[in-house]
């Protein structure tokens, strides 16, 4: 079955106001911006919809689109770059009464699904106050609406995370599993298990435990907030899972139980939207941040250079005792939260456009809205010692693949 692939990223800025006598907090949502080119307007309409849909009916709060401000939208040209300054984001916010201001993009890879993303900007300081994970949501109108409605209670503070859960066999119903702190789910007929990475805080990038291996693409170093609890694979997507799901296996070292490789960001994100639509669940790639907390052991962190280890040997497969080449998964020591070959074995995407980094303090950073080159974190069984610390950045073309770049998912 054809899959389809759009990546989303919407950018909602807010600050919280009293409207007048009716204590209603007002978010104006603006045109779908669509950089690539590639999303179809009747696609754009219907999220914009969904969004204004999501806002109006969550308590306490009032969406408007664009089509309420058109004038003040052309005075001020947002739609064009398809970002908002401080100042115009000051001037909307003055000129419409507006707490919030939303604003969605969209970029198109296939044809069935799409990637949304949110964060929350202040009218007042235009930094971000919220953040929601990206979700996974068909085209249809129906599917589309309650992902909206979803990211929208999140953003707004309206609903807490949803514990956890595991998905029956066949994809069917869910059980709820409040407080586990491991999942297991089935896709066809292979299980495989996902670890709670609890929110929280942690300082992102070159730190001290990193020594002199730091590249400048590391640094500054900064605090970043994950602000809600998430899940994230056990271990890297296996040729098994990735078989499964998708029907194929790509991979030069075919083994069942070693990761899937030969796969490039596009692919590992129409596994994501495939596995979501078997499972009625919805996985996608990690955030570099995200990738780097559970990396780090989040909460449990002892600082390590690597993944749950100050020595290589003890985590990942690289260079030095891999013979060049992928190794089945969890061989050796997890990290403290009981994840596996987070350093080693293959480079995982992440979902997030290479960027810079800012010394700024951060919560729930999506990386740049548009890019050439996806990130990948982690290392493989090719690189050095150094090339698989827990800070180190890679990149790749998006529609690019080598033997020795794989992923993990994440489940929100």
């Amino acid at each position: 079955m054809k899959q389809i692939l759009i990546t989303v990223v919407l950018v909602i800025s807010t600050v919280f106001s009293l409207s007048a006598q009716q204590n209603i907090k007002k978010v104006a949502i603006l045109e779908t911006v669509d950089k690539e080119g590639s999303v179809p307007y009747g696609i754009r309409l219907q999220l914009r919809s969904s969004l204004t849909y999501a806002i109006s009916n969550t308590p306490g709060y009032e969406g408007y689109d664009r089509v309420d401000m058109s004038s003040i939208m052309g005075e001020h040209n947002f739609q064009r770059t398809g970002m908002v300054s401080d100042a115009q984001i000051k001037k909307l916010g003055e000129m419409t009464g507006a707490n919030s201001i939303l604003v969605a993009e969209a970029a198109m890879y296939d044809a069935n699904h799409i990637i949304i993303t949110a964060k929350i900007l202040s009218v007042v300081t235009a930094g971000v106050e919220a953040a929601a994970p990206p979700k996974v949501s068909s085209i249809d109108p129906e599917s589309m609406e309650k992902a909206c409605i979803e990211l929208a209670k999140k953003l707004l503070g309206k609903t807490s995370g949803d514990g956890s859960y595991a998905v029956m066999p066949g994809g069917g119903n869910s059980s709820n599993q409040q407080g586990a702190s491991m999942i297991t789910i089935r896709a066809g007929n292979v299980s495989f298990e996902m670890v709670k990475v609890e929110s929280g805080s942690f300082v992102m990038g070159c730190t001290g435990e990193q020594g002199g291996d730091c590249d400048d693409d590391e640094k500054p170093y900064h605090r970043v907030t994950i602000s809600q609890d998430y899940y994230i694979g056990k271990f890297e997507v296996t040729q098994e899972l990735y078989e499964a799901v998708m029907g194929v296996n790509p991979s030069n070292w075919k083994a069942f139980d070693r990761p899937v490789e030969i796969v490039s960001w596009n692919d590992a994100m129409e596994f994501c939207a495939e596995l979501s639509r078997m499972t009625g669940r919805r996985f996608t790639l990690p955030t570099e941040a995200e990738w780097e907390y559970a990396a780090r052991g989040g909460r449990k962190s002892t600082s390590a250079k690597y993944s749950g280890s100050s020595s290589v040997t003890n985590v990942a497969w690289y260079n030095g005792n891999s013979g060049s080449q992928t190794h089945p998964v969890g061989k050796l020591r997890p990290n403290e939260l009981g994840i596996y070959d987070m350093s080693g074995n293959v480079w995982e995407w992440c979902l997030d456009w290479k960027g810079s980094y800012s010394s700024a303090s951060q919560t729930d950073p999506m990386g740049p809205g548009s890019g050439s080159y996806r990130v990948l974190r982690g290392g493989s069984c090719y690189q050095s010692a150094g090339g698989c610390r827990v800070s180190l950045r890679s990149d790749f073309p998006p529609g690019n693949a080598l033997q020795n770049i794989g992923f993990r998912v994440v489940l929100h």
